[in-house]
């Protein structure tokens, strides 16, 4: 690689990363879901500078002759963990692509906090060079995962009462229930209980003193767009329809009282039979992903 330079990225990098990365998934053959920031490079901007305020991320940049061709970042939970890249972006010219991201991806290993011990991807599945170049370098795919979007008032929400805020006393009921339902994820109960807020809320669905459904929703602290984290249903409470009033209590909160114009929804593949549960309250389908997962070397 002549006259390339690979090195850590600093603040004043930022702005020509987030704009290559802002190119480069406007193409299904180079996105990358998880750096799926907004619709412009300054909402991506945005959120690499708030991260990187808090130590939440790091990048890695290759230069040749003072034009940038190529970046991979990471975006750090060192409590869990985990990092999740975002990339590889390299730019269609680059001879040879996979020389640039190797080089990217060794440099970014190298500069990860000791605390990071898995490292997962998100990109798109008709990324294929990229897929298929994680799993080269020791990631293996975990699952698909499909995106879901709903724009504001594309169908009529029903207004139900039935579904209430969370209160300080069903604290641990719904951390249990968390804990059932999603054995293995980046945000514990009480993660998500700590965040509650003006822009973060839980919805429950109850009986008696019974938690028997759950919704998390958010506001996307860069975009200001909508999101459902996380929806559960008790197994022995499911096919009775909280699922739907869970998700309509949701997106009425964001539709109507945030006054959100678009809320995504991720879900992993095994649980696509509730797509029609999905796309009754106005959800589409608009990407899949393939997750994927690297141990690092202790």
């Amino acid at each position: 690689m002549s006259n390339i330079t690979i090195k850590q990225a600093k603040a004043g990098d930022f702005e020509i990363i987030s704009k290559l990365i802002a190119d480069q998934n406007q193409n299904a053959e180079t996105h990358c879901i998880q750096s799926d920031t907004g619709k412009d490079y300054q909402s991506i901007q945005n959120e690499i500078v708030r991260l990187d305020l808090d130590s939440g991320i790091c990048f890695m940049v290759a230069f040749q002759d003072n034009q940038l061709i190529g970046t991979l970042g990471c975006e750090l939970d060192e409590e869990l963990g985990r990092g999740w890249v975002r990339g590889p972006f390299v730019v269609a010219d680059a001879d040879p692509w996979e020389n640039v991201a190797v080089s990217l991806l060794q440099g970014l290993q190298d500069t990860l906090p000791t605390a990071i011990h898995w490292l997962d991807s998100f990109l798109d599945i008709a990324n294929e060079r990229g897929n298929k170049f994680y799993f080269a370098h020791g990631f293996q795919q975990l699952r698909l995962v499909h995106v879901y979007v709903a724009e504001a008032f594309e169908s009529p929400l029903e207004d139900l009462s039935v579904c209430k805020s969370i209160e300080a006393f069903q604290a641990q009921n719904f951390i249990d229930l968390h804990k059932s339902i999603f054995t293995q994820t980046y945000a514990t109960g009480q993660r998500i209980l700590d965040k509650l807020g003006s822009d973060h809320q839980v919805f429950v669905y109850t009986q008696g003193d019974e938690i028997l459904g759950y919704i998390y929703a958010a506001i996307e602290e860069d975009t200001g767009d909508g999101s459902v984290e996380f929806i559960g249903v008790r197994e022995d409470a499911r096919g009775k329809g909280i699922g739907r009033q869970l998700l309509q209590t949701a997106l009425l909160w964001l539709f109507e009282v945030k006054k959100v114009h678009q809320a995504t929804l991720v879900v992993n593949d095994n649980l696509t039979n509730a797509r029609s549960l999905y796309e009754s309250v106005g959800f589409r389908l608009k990407y899949t992903g393939v997750h994927a997962r690297k141990k690092m070397v202790d």
